[in-house]
């Protein structure tokens, strides 16, 4: 065992007379608790926010779009099929970002309509899906009901928002009035489910339908759609699957293999502002973390200078009997140590209890006209926190060497004169 740490063990944050925390060491010791608990709340909200929109985002939007590349410019869609061209281009492209799972592909098909009952009126984009291998999403915001199936040729789901705007419930029948060239094409549904996302743009312009009922209104046969959405990417895999994906389809077109030139847009893209917004999100907390590391290491700093002050004589006693700077600079930094685990500790035992208990019973509301979301999201990220915890502590140390560094210009005969 070192001297220093031989020295370190033996000495005592707490004041010699009455055994109690002197203020300054208290005060450190809240600091560093204080801005670590802030620190650790900031990323657990913020990477909530970014999970919790990111998910409704990618509920409604799929996470890559499939269609021709005349519809995608704007010209009339005759709709596609799933043929074997495509599906070995979206394998191609799995292979080549090394996405070895099953990705969820379905037909989709969507129309512009208006559902109408006796006292009001909205227009919506009515969707439908020839084949949903993840509803994941749709069940977890379905408040009431069930889900669309063409096993209930007439059943729509319609949002919370459109049924009180509407004065609609459960089992209701509405008419429903699409228009195509020119031609007005009445349609009657009856409300089979009620959901509710609290994303308020999309609650009020979506109501999911049959794919036979809208289909038909495209006059697509059974197996066309308008356009192919895949699922069951990760975040970080969708704009190079999306590159990829365009690649292969270019050359199965070249070659022959599909009938026509497809265009692949991905929800980075369709959701682009709400993106950026959860970008601006990140700027937050980097703000946040640089405010709350200089308050904690104000503290510190401020707590190692009064440590000395407390045991100035005793620094003297030590230079006097030939103990070098360094050891005795290493006595302060583990005294030093002790009030930043201290205040780690705190700070980590106060951040993990209210992140479980806001995840459990979601106590903090929030209003879903301005956020999105009913209550504050917060999500526990190991390594965030790992990474959190290790970037406290080196700081922390680096911040002590400072005024530990003033031991070396202490003279050891002005120390013992020292009252």
């Amino acid at each position: 065992m070192s001297v220093s740490s031989f020295i370190s063990n033996r000495l005592s944050l707490r004041d010699g007379r009455n055994r109690k925390f002197s203020p300054a060491i208290i005060v450190a010791i809240a600091g560093v608790a204080m801005a670590f608990f802030v620190m650790m709340l900031s990323i657990a909200v913020v990477g909530g926010f970014k999970s919790e929109i990111t998910r409704k985002i990618m509920g409604f939007d799929a996470q890559i779009s499939i269609m021709p590349l005349q519809a995608f410019y704007g010209s009339d869609n005759k709709g596609m099929t799933y043929e074997e061209g495509i599906k070995q281009a979206v394998e191609d492209a799995g292979a080549r970002c090394g996405i070895d799972n099953g990705l969820s592909v379905a037909l989709s098909v969507s129309e512009t309509g208006m559902l109408k009952t006796a006292d009001n009126f909205q227009g919506l984009e009515f969707r439908a899906f020839g084949e949903v291998l993840d509803d994941a999403f749709m069940k977890s915001v379905l408040k009431e009901g069930r889900l669309v199936a063409d096993s209930v040729p007439n059943g729509i789901v319609i949002s919370q928002k459109t049924a009180a705007r509407l004065g609609l419930s459960l089992d209701d029948k509405v008419d429903a009035y699409f228009t195509k060239d020119g031609i007005v094409r009445p349609r009657r549904f009856q409300v089979s489910g009620i959901y509710s996302s609290g994303f308020g743009d999309y609650d009020e312009a979506i109501v999911f339908a049959p794919y036979v009922t809208i289909a038909k209104l495209h006059g697509f046969d059974a197996g066309r759609g308008d356009r192919l959405e895949i699922s069951g990417l990760g975040v970080g895999a969708i704009a190079p699957f999306a590159h990829e994906l365009q690649s292969a389809l270019m050359d199965a077109y070249g070659d022959g293999r599909i009938s026509e030139a497809m265009a692949v847009n991905s929800v980075l893209t369709t959701g682009a502002a709400y993106f950026n917004w959860l970008a601006l999100l990140d700027t937050n907390v980097v703000v946040i973390l640089i405010l709350m590391g200089c308050v904690s290491g104000f503290m510190l700093i401020t707590c190692v200078i009064i440590l000395i002050l407390q045991r100035v004589r005793m620094v003297g006693i030590l230079k006097s009997v030939g103990a070098c700077d360094s050891q005795i600079r290493g006595i302060f930094m583990r005294l030093g140590a002790r009030v930043i685990f201290s205040g780690l500790a705190i700070g980590n035992v106060l951040g993990l209890l209210v992140i479980w208990i806001q995840a459990r019973w979601h106590l903090l509301p929030l209003d879903p006209e301005s956020y999105y979301l009913t209550s504050v999201p917060v999500e526990f990220n190991l390594w965030s926190w790992l990474a959190l915890n290790a970037g406290i502590i080196v700081l922390s140390y680096a911040l002590m060497l400072l005024p530990a560094g003033m031991i070396s210009r202490l003279s050891p005969v002005k120390i013992l004169r020292f009252e």
